[in-house]
């Protein structure tokens, strides 16, 4: 009987609040995501030290890999075409020097610039 009347009770409470109660707009959860979304787009990101030895050696071992490459069919094509006296000769040696500075110098640039992306960070 008591249960009945407590459940009575508590369904006019009910009924006279209904009216009074607002209800959320259809898009109250997009509004909120968005808002979470923007706020993490807008806190500051913690820094990473994006330059690792394994990055650095790979560059490495791409652009001296390619330079003795380049060296080792120079070396090949010159022993065929010219012979084995060729090789020792200046104007085999100076184009050998050549293409070894150009790729010494780009992995200088390349590491120049990667200095310069890490420092503007």
């Amino acid at each position: 009987m008591k249960e009945n009347r407590i459940e009575k009770e508590e369904r006019i409470i009910r009924q006279m609040m209904q009216p009074q109660m607002k209800k959320a707009p259809e898009n109250l959860k997009f509004r909120i995501m968005h808002q979470i979304e923007t706020e993490k787009a807008l806190m500051p990101q913690k820094k990473k030290r994006k330059r690792e030895s394994g990055n650095l050696l790979r560059e490495m071992g791409a652009i001296f890999g390619t330079m003795y490459a380049v060296i080792a069919a120079m070396v090949i094509g010159a022993y065929l075409l010219q012979g084995e006296d060729f090789l020792l000769s200046p104007q085999f040696i100076g184009p050998v020097v050549l293409v070894a500075s150009v790729f010494s110098l780009f992995w200088l640039m390349t590491r120049l610039d990667d200095y310069l992306k890490e420092r503007r960070k």
